[in-house]
């Protein structure tokens, strides 16, 4: 059984055709009903025909000798649909796994937003998780959504930059991106052993040393294994913890509703002298090129950092676009709904926390939530929070090791990493990446990461900046590129769309302390000098390369003879001549046809 994806222009609807060989069979697709095309797919050995009728439900099968068809052409601008031959095995994400999936790859509740009311106060926390997602998520989702349907490449931003700037600034990407996530994922098994043992009262004594590191150990393994057994069990799983997750946040707004005081809503942020005592944490108030306190009394750079860690990863999306039910509807459709349960995950809980209670800006300290829903709910609704803390770190990390591992193989599949790393599981998972990546989150398990989250940000801030910069070039210089899904604006606005999420980024790493600087240029060094040992271990055969070239068709077009210039010539006017003796027109192997209707232009590759 073979599946053969196409995409017809007028609507961006994309469907499998599924067929047999070994007799004519006929088939259609409800789903792109509407597309008044007939699409024909020919071999040497098997005669299939598809029409897709607009009037009538059934199918209409028509001999192949009757269909009439425009003359064949392809327009020297057209671009060259991506179709891989490829068996499918697994079920594909539908939409609201998808959706969980994106939403705790990005955040995964409320949980963590106390710096942000510490740094900002009442007032500037609640405008900046109002303002700050038409800043960054809402943009950042929208590249997602379109780069991320044409591509459909497991290495999401890599193949992006790529294509924009060439192999050396889509490798770096890749690596800045995967240390910023892969790191950072190594934190999520030690916290929920972290809400687990102040649940029991164990202390560390009690529970320190080999035993702690042992019980990460296993639980990290335990969730990997997990994450082995497909996308569609992951993003599943998920949605279960999501539901399971949220409720005590949902009870909490109903709760705390007739106890809000909108006045509190409105507080500014206390004044202290230098902001130094309202974080215990040395690394975040050390010496910048900016002064840590700023205008209207904020820390900024506490306080944008938690914004920025908080509202952003969407392009980690990217790595799941090949593997949903359609990249033209579900996929960006589960990205927006993602955005959205991002943005009221933060919103209703902070505004009733805030608003019922009376607590200083000074004790909105990590955890400080379950403290403010035992006032409101009483000690059960606390102990529920604490436990939807524990499981959503579970499926944060669920999150983060499906988008770093398909990144992973991604980047071997464009011949940056190994062969190795393309092995997929039977359930359609990327085995050596799981495992990659599992090693590295036992080896840092136990480290301690509150002076690495603005470090890892900045990383990933320069990854993201990237992105932002293919998008542009794409658009303004690659508008033959096939998107399933485009943002409905013209290409001259791209630059509109990265300004804002650009000028924030920017101002992140303008504030950021000397730590920070020094780390990022270590990071690029160090990637730089990956990329370079790469490409020597290609040349002397130290390790095997084997770069996959069909993930690079998203627009080439088909070769031309040695006497042709123009891509239309050579080509019949006259259907029956193209079919006739399609075996001699058409390589071993590979039988490809090129023709045009009016309404849009299709190929496909038959193996």
């Amino acid at each position: 059984m073979y599946n053969y994806n196409y995409t017809t222009y007028n609507s961006f609807q994309q469907s499998t055709i599924t067929m047999e060989t070994g007799k004519e069979e006929y088939y259609s697709k409800d789903d792109v009903a509407e597309s008044n095309t007939v699409i024909l797919l020919m071999s040497a050995d098997l005669n299939v025909s598809v029409a897709l009728d607009t009037v009538t439900d059934h199918l209409e099968e028509t001999p192949l000798t009757n269909i009439d068809l425009a003359a064949p052409s392809v327009h020297p601008s057209a671009p060259r649909l991506n179709r891989q031959f490829t068996q499918t095995t697994t079920a594909p994400l539908k939409l609201w796994p998808l959706a969980v999936l994106v939403f705790y790859n990005v955040s995964g509740g409320p949980f963590g937003i106390e710096p942000s009311i510490r740094a900002g106060g009442n007032l500037y926390a609640i405008l900046g998780f109002v303002l700050f997602p038409l800043v960054w998520s809402v943009p950042e989702a929208l590249i997602t959504a379109e780069l991320g349907s044409a591509f459909q490449d497991p290495s999401a931003g890599v193949a992006w930059v790529e294509e924009a700037f060439g192999e050396s600034l889509g490798c770096l990407c890749g690596y800045l991106a995967w240390v910023s996530g892969a790191t950072d994922n190594a934190i999520y098994p030690t916290l929920f052993i972290e809400y687990v043992s102040s649940v029991a009262g164990w202390d560390n004594e009690e529970f320190g040393g080999w035993t702690r590191f042992g019980s990460i150990a296993a639980l990290t393994i335990c969730l990997a294994g997990l994450n082995y057994t497909g996308l569609e069990i992951v993003g599943s799983a998920s949605l279960i913890v999501c539901i399971i997750a949220m409720s005590p946040f949902l009870i909490l707004a109903i709760v705390g509703l007739p106890k809000v005081d909108p006045s509190r809503w409105f507080q500014m942020p206390e004044l202290p002298d230098d902001g130094t005592e309202l974080f215990d944490d040395d690394f975040q108030t050390s010496a910048g090129p900016l002064p840590l306190l700023g205008l209207g009394g904020i820390l900024w750079r506490p306080y944008l950092n938690n914004l920025f860690w908080n509202l952003n990863s969407f392009d980690n999306a990217g790595s799941f676009a090949g593997e949903t039910t359609s990249a033209s509807t579900t996929y960006p459709r589960g990205i927006f709904i993602a955005v959205v349960m991002c943005v009221l995950a933060y919103i209703l809980p902070l505004l009733v926390a805030v608003g019922a209670t009376d607590y200083s800006q000074a004790e909105w300290v990590d955890g400080h939530l379950g403290k403010v829903a035992v006032d409101i709910g009483g000690p059960w609704l606390g102990a529920w929070i604490i436990f939807a803390a524990g499981i959503s770190n579970l499926a944060l990390f669920e999150a983060e090791m499906s988008s770093d591992s398909f990144q992973l193989m991604g980047m071997a599949e464009r011949g940056y990493l190994p062969k190795i790393f393309q092995t997929r599981s039977k359930y359609g998972t990327p085995t050596a990446g799981i495992l990659f990546n599992t090693c590295v989150i036992v080896a840092f398990s136990c480290a301690d990461f509150g002076q690495l989250l603005e470090l890892l940000n900045s990383v990933y801030a320069l990854s993201l900046l990237m992105e932002y910069a293919a998008f542009v070039k794409l658009r303004l210089y690659h508008k033959e590129l096939q998107r399933p899904y485009r943002i409905p604006v013209p290409d001259w606005a791209a630059v509109i769309i990265v300004i804002p999420p650009t000028l924030g980024i920017l101002f992140v790493l303008a504030i950021s302390n000397w730590y920070v600087y020094f780390f990022c240029t270590g990071a690029v060094l160090f990637g730089v000098i990956l990329f370079k040992l790469s490409e020597l271990s290609k040349r002397r055969g130290w390790l095997a390369f084997e770069p996959k070239e069909s993930n690079r068709n998203q627009y080439d077009m088909p070769p031309l003879d040695d006497n042709t210039t123009d891509p239309t010539e050579g080509l019949s006017p006259d259907p029956s001549l193209i079919f006739a003796n399609n075996e001699s027109l058409l390589p071993d192997n590979e039988r490809d046809m090129h023709y045009k209707s009016e309404e849009f232009v299709e190929e496909d590759i038959i193996s």
